[in-house]
């Protein structure tokens, strides 16, 4: 059965709308690390690269899967088998000696990160917080028409800055005097996207320019055909233990973590000896000498303001 097939079957268009109605959060290729599990990737499935210039792209949705993110309620922002055009995402990046982007446990899920916890029990420096704080991302299916050739690609998998993508198409969406945002995802009426890309360096990229403009006609079957939950290609539940092993090296390229050799390898390790005894707190220091952490016995505990890990999410859409 078609995609459109499925989707009139079980009556899944109201809750695209709903989606877009929603909205995303609101706080909060190549050899190289990334979120994705390409294995996973169906094959002929591309990632897209947005170079500087112009371009004009379909949001395509796409059926949501069993491990969709979860709400200030833990409940999962779009049931599985409904609509998203979106996969919205907390991802900490560049972690450890490879730089590594690891999908954040705790502000997807609710679940422990080791990061998050560091940030919780840590008086940290500004610009030491904002290394650490996870990234608001998102990630697309897009059909480009830039060229025939990208035409002839069909979907492909596009991954960016909430800031430069979703901030600027929610604000092109709305629709006055709180009128809810326009559908622009829907395969038979919605719109295509255009904007522009100035700058390539990673302080000087912009995204400009974003506008919603009519299409020339539906979405053909053979594009929503193509279409699998984005869920499935994305590493979404990252190990504990892999996070806390590379952060270290994060935090020892930070010179936040000082001491020996053996107690950079594992300054958490011997839970029952910590019971009885702090760690030293020369491991923790600052430059200046300050305290910098304790272990934290909680790793479940709440979040407090300086690290925005718990945020409330108006659901504009």
């Amino acid at each position: 059965m078609s995609f459109r097939n499925r989707m009139k079957a079980n009556k899944t268009r109201s809750s695209l709308r709903q989606r877009h109605d929603t909205g995303t959060k609101t706080t909060g290729g190549g050899r190289f690390p990334t979120i994705f599990n390409k294995e996973n990737v169906p094959e002929g499935i591309e990632f897209w690269r947005c170079a500087e210039g112009e371009h004009i792209a379909d949001i395509i949705p796409f059926e949501a899967g069993p491990d969709m993110p979860l709400d200030e309620r833990l409940q999962p922002i779009t049931e599985e088998g409904h609509l998203d055009y979106v996969m919205d995402l907390f991802v900490h990046t560049n972690v450890g000696a490879m730089q590594k982007p690891y999908v954040c446990p705790f502000e997807n899920f609710g679940k422990p990160c080791p990061i998050c916890e560091f940030m919780k029990a840590t008086k940290l420096e500004k610009e030491d917080w904002k290394k650490l704080v996870a990234k608001h991302r998102v990630v697309y299916f897009l059909w480009v028409h830039d060229s025939r050739e990208e035409e002839k690609k069909g979907i492909q998998v596009f991954e960016a800055s909430h800031f430069l993508m979703e901030e600027k198409i929610e604000e092109i969406a709305k629709l006055p005097k709180g009128g809810g945002f326009v559908n622009f995802s829907d395969p038979d009426t919605g719109k295509s996207l255009a904007w522009t890309r100035k700058g390539s360096g990673m302080t000087n990229t912009q995204y400009l320019g974003h506008r919603l403009i009519e299409r020339e006609e539906p979405i053909p079957d053979k594009i929503l055909d193509m279409t699998f939950p984005l869920d499935s290609i994305i590493n979404m539940h990252p190990e504990y233990a892999e996070i806390e092993k590379e952060f270290r090296g994060t935090l020892k390229k930070m010179n936040l973590l000082e001491g020996s050799d053996e107690e950079e390898k594992d300054p958490w390790e011997n839970e029952e000896e910590e019971k009885e005894k702090d760690i030293d707190d020369s491991q923790w220091k600052s430059k200046s000498g300050e305290l910098k952490r304790k272990r934290p016995t909680d790793r479940t505990g709440k979040s407090d303001e300086t690290t925005r890990v718990k945020k409330k999410r108006p659901r504009k859409r």
